[in-house]
């Protein structure tokens, strides 16, 4: 009985001690409401502050969130700062004074977030003056890419002032913001005055250009920022100095390679011997290797390699061309060249690349064979339908018509009909081919209305990737299109010296004109798009 009472009593005891437990409610709605700031000192618009103390108090509790790096402090601050952080009060403590007669405006940008649900007290900014007015002048604008006109968004916007030797290449900005997410950017409450103005898609977040691989946007001329509202677009774009590195040469019974640290957009092969007036040669598909052969003309000898990448730096180097060792093994046997608009299916009439492994000569008129299942299809004759570059290392034709609801095909090279020029008969593997479901590619065309003279226009797949281009034609047309969608963009050469600047590293001259037209074209499979007309 005893035993039984105590039982009773424990049971008792644990069930008022279970229901005195104070817990967290389980369930609920979640805490969405960001931090506001009740209360700050110095108040927002102070004048004559004094003091070395920023204090900010919200409604709800909160805590740093990277602020050091969050916050930006206009004009530029170089004195360092302590942060405090009690329950709902933050506390920045300047181990110097503030400069005098300065207005100073601080945006925390997501530095300020509560300690629940860490939601972030947006907007927030305190603009003060440590001397008798606010200063009142201000810019804004937008920053786009170049290239694309598309918006850059967390861009850097940067003012120097002229009057200082700082640059954007050693010094953090006078005063500086950041672009939202369309790439809207707004200065207020700036010392009025002439300004450098910068943007800069950074990389390493140090608001300095010390990174070519880093984008940047500039003007020529200073601007003079006042209380007017004035906007300034800015377009920024990846600049680059360094010539291509020639880094080794190979020597082949066939061909000699020169091999480059980057891709190379145009070559150019000056032969150095009295009797000798050209060097076929040929550049990879990524641009990195510049092979130049061998033929009945051309024995070798020295000659002036000129080669030039996209952003126009050009290496100029003098070689000793010499054939001799092995036949290069580039590709294996023969393989397909990749097409311009990246597209891996082939419509009737469309141009079928074949790279093959070194120069070779044609002796039979039927070269080719299409199979469908080890079935032949099709042939293709030569010359008729095949043609050799320069280099007779690679092989074209126009896919013919082939019967309906073909989708796969293999393409056989007769080794007995197309020979190297140098070493033995080769063996060449059947390449496998995919045909376009339709069987039909698609074209654009149309006018270009313009006052310039000189101008690219470029077409863009939907990798912003360039697959073909004309230069100053009033009328324009771009066939064998795989169906899919298209931009066109257009790059004007402002000074008429056929080629398109893309930039100055000294910053004293503005990237030429870019035009991107405002619509996505959709190709079709036997559709011309027609009065597609261009106007810049």
């Amino acid at each position: 009985m005893k035993f039984i009472n105590i039982v009773m009593a424990t049971a008792g005891i644990a069930a008022f001690v279970s229901c005195a437990t104070v817990s967290s409610p389980v369930g609920g709605p979640k805490d969405i409401t960001k931090p506001t700031l009740i209360n700050s000192n110095p108040q927002s618009q102070q004048l004559n502050v004094s003091t070395s103390t920023i204090t900010l108090e919200f409604d709800e509790a909160v805590m740093p969130n990277s602020l050091q790096r969050e916050l930006l402090i206009t004009p530029a601050v170089e004195t360092k700062y302590s942060i405090r952080n009690k329950k709902n009060l933050i506390e920045l403590t300047f181990e110097k004074p503030l400069d005098d007669s300065t207005t100073y405006t601080f945006n925390f940008r997501k530095g300020v977030q509560d300690i629940t649900e860490k939601n972030v007290a947006e907007g927030l900014t305190l603009t003060f003056s440590t001397g008798t007015f606010i200063d009142s002048s201000r810019v804004s604008g937008q920053v786009v890419d170049l290239m694309t006109q598309q918006p850059q968004k967390q861009a850097v916007v940067a003012l120097y002032p002229v009057t200082d030797t700082v640059n954007i290449r050693k010094n953090r900005p006078y005063y500086q913001t950041e672009t939202d997410e369309t790439g809207r950017y707004e200065f207020r409450n700036v010392k009025e005055g002439d300004y450098r103005i910068f943007a800069l898609v950074e990389k390493n977040n140090n608001a300095f250009y010390d990174n070519e691989s880093e984008k940047i946007a500039y003007l020529e001329q200073p601007i003079r920022v006042t209380p007017q509202e004035q906007e300034i677009r800015l377009q920024t774009v990846r600049l680059d100095t360094k010539k291509p590195i020639l880094l080794r040469r190979e020597t082949y019974l066939d061909r000699f390679g020169a091999n480059y640290n980057e891709g190379i957009k145009e070559v150019t092969v000056q032969p150095l011997e009295a009797n000798v007036t050209s060097v076929p040669y040929k550049v990879s598909q990524d641009g990195k290797i510049v092979d130049l052969f061998k033929t009945q003309n051309y024995q070798g000898g020295r000659a002036v390699l000129t080669a030039t990448d996209s952003a126009g730096n050009v290496a100029t180097d003098t070689l000793n061309i010499a054939f001799e060792g092995k036949i290069a093994a580039r590709v294996e046997g023969a393989q397909l060249k990749q097409t311009k608009t990246g597209n891996r299916e082939y419509s009737a009439g469309q141009p079928v690349v074949i790279i093959l492994q070194t120069p070779v000569r044609i002796t039979s008129p039927e070269p080719i064979t299409i199979f469908r299942d080890s079935v032949a299809i099709s042939t293709v004759n030569y010359p008729e339908k095949i043609s050799l570059d320069s280099t007779r290392t690679e092989l074209t034709f126009n896919l013919p018509t082939l019967l309906n609801r073909i989708r796969q095909v293999e393409i056989a090279l007769d080794s007995a009909a197309i020979i190297p020029l140098e070493g033995g008969r080769l063996r060449y593997n059947n390449i496998a081919l995919t045909v376009a479901e339709g069987n039909g590619t698609g074209s654009i065309e149309g006018k270009i209305i313009t006052s310039e003279n000189s101008y690219i226009i470029e077409l863009l797949n939907n990798s912003d990737q360039k697959v073909a281009e004309v230069r100053n034609q009033r009328t324009y047309r771009f066939n064998n299109l795989a169906p899919g969608a298209y931009k066109i963009r257009v790059l004007v050469d402002e000074n008429e010296n056929g080629i398109w600047e893309g930039g100055d590293p000294t910053f004293e001259k503005e990237p030429e004109r870019v035009y991107v037209h405002p619509k996505v074209l959709d190709v079709r499979a036997n559709w011309i798009m027609e009065e597609t007309n261009i106007k810049f």
